[in-house]
């Protein structure tokens, strides 16, 4: 499973000055060591082309032998005439899980004991075990949790590997909205780096992608992003997120079927958020596994941002309608972290369930927006994924579980939701 716990502090309202600099800039705040020379295949500007794929996978974790498969399956496609395939991968040596019911343990695939972090422009073949591609550069300690360092290699790719339209996905370990900074000691939320114990909150994600220049498609490879909070984070940064509402299979991404897609219709950016979800969603659901997989309109969270103010300050208004949760929680959908709701689920439950007309009317008003204009594909695959609609949103199960850092997120600043969540839940002490 693509997730992970645990962060360090860090304070993001000093950095806002990494909008407008340079890459040579950005990989020096970064921290980054600079790529060992002479590095063969180094890049050379190439022709424009129809998208320009951007994959920064940080596996200096438990996943590192993960991203050398997602490595290969992204050479069994390969770049194309019409599609650049652009990686950073930075990993640590491991070793395959010990089977005790195995008489033949899984042997240590090749080029798995190389560290650091290493840039590719990926080209086809067809050894499924070795990556091929050149390497075009080398950070020996690159920092894969540091938002600057992924900034400067968006910067990057798209200088070298211009395109019409860019897509950038990130993998790696994820937990949503939980990568929110500060405090100290708050969970992961992408990109986790074992080796710098750091990670990309979904605000140094934006800013990530805003230095780095924009893209039209942003996609989590990782578990459990698809959230209002996270989305919301996001709002400037792309014309669709995809992501998953759920934990994912530790494979990720198949990318050669996602890559194969994009080149066989290289068309708009939602033909290439759907294309993502053909290497996920589609190729999960052919072999009978329960996924979650939507593709979401960021530019319109403002907008249910808003919706979800009156809301929830209609709720903090009524204690029967804050009893409502207290009372029905347990009938809700659980997803791996215990205190995210479907978003779509929630409000039907108070549209059901509320004698107030103020606050059906307003449920209604969010689960029409949702359906009608939010959520541009849902795909909920399998028996585990029943009544997942597309969108998640922390609604604590027990007051226990409400977290202060919630409080520090974009999103609870605009709203009134972390109020409202915070008033119901100590409620029922």
């Amino acid at each position: 499973m693509r997730i992970f716990p645990a962060a360090v502090f860090f304070l993001l309202s000093q950095a806002p000055f990494a909008f407008s600099l340079s890459i040579e800039q950005l990989s020096s705040a970064a921290g980054t060591v600079k790529a060992e020379a002479p590095v063969p295949g180094a890049p050379v500007k190439a022709a424009l082309k129809e998208w320009t794929v951007l994959i920064y996978v940080s596996a200096r974790n438990n996943l590192g032998l993960e991203a050398i498969k997602d490595v290969n399956e992204m050479e069994a496609a390969g770049s194309t005439d019409k599609v650049n395939v652009v990686v950073e991968m930075g990993r640590i040596v491991c070793k395959p899980d010990f089977n005790p019911f195995a008489s033949v343990q899984e042997p240590v695939p090749p080029q798995a004991d190389w560290t650091g972090s290493r840039r590719f422009l990926i080209k086809k073949d067809t050894d499924p075990l070795a990556i091929n591609s050149p390497a075009l550069a080398h950070f020996p300690d690159a920092d894969m949790g540091d938002w600057k360092h992924l900034a400067e290699f968006i910067a990057w790719g798209k200088a070298n590997y211009p395109a019409k339209k860019y897509l950038l996905v990130v993998g790696g370990h994820g937990s949503g909205w939980r990568g929110v900074k500060p405090p100290p000691g708050a969970a992961k939320g992408i990109s986790y780096d074992e080796v710098s114990n750091n990670h990309i909150s979904p605000a140094e994600l934006a800013a990530a992608i805003k230095a780095g220049g924009g893209v039209n498609v942003y996609a989590s490879d990782a578990c459990l992003m698809q959230t209002v909070e996270f989305v919301y984070d996001l709002r400037s940064s792309a014309e669709y997120i995809v992501g998953s509402q759920e934990t994912t299979p530790g494979s990720g991404y198949n990318y050669e079927v996602f890559l194969n897609a994009l080149t066989a219709n290289p068309g708009d950016p939602f033909a290439a958020a759907q294309a993502v979800m053909k290497g996920f969603s589609e190729f999960y659901g052919s072999k009978q596994q329960s996924v979650t997989m939507s593709i979401v309109r960021p530019a319109l969270a403002a907008e249910l941002a808003g919706k979800l103010d009156k809301f929830a300050r209609l709720v903090a208004a009524s204690p029967s309608d804050m009893k409502i949760y207290n009372d029905k929680r347990f009938g809700l959908r659980s997803f791996d972290d215990e205190d995210a709701r479907d978003l779509y689920q929630l409000m039907k439950l108070y549209y059901d369930n509320s004698g107030t007309p103020a606050v059906k009317e307003s449920a209604l008003d969010v689960i029409t927006f949702l359906s009608g204009k939010f959520v541009a594909r849902n795909d909920a695959v399998g028996h585990k994924s029943k009544d997942a609609n597309g969108l998640s949103i922390h609604f604590p199960l027990f007051y226990l579980n409400y977290k202060p850092k919630y409080e520090h997120l974009s999103f609870s600043r605009a709203t009134y939701w972390d109020e409202m969540i915070k008033a119901v839940v100590f409620s029922k002490q």
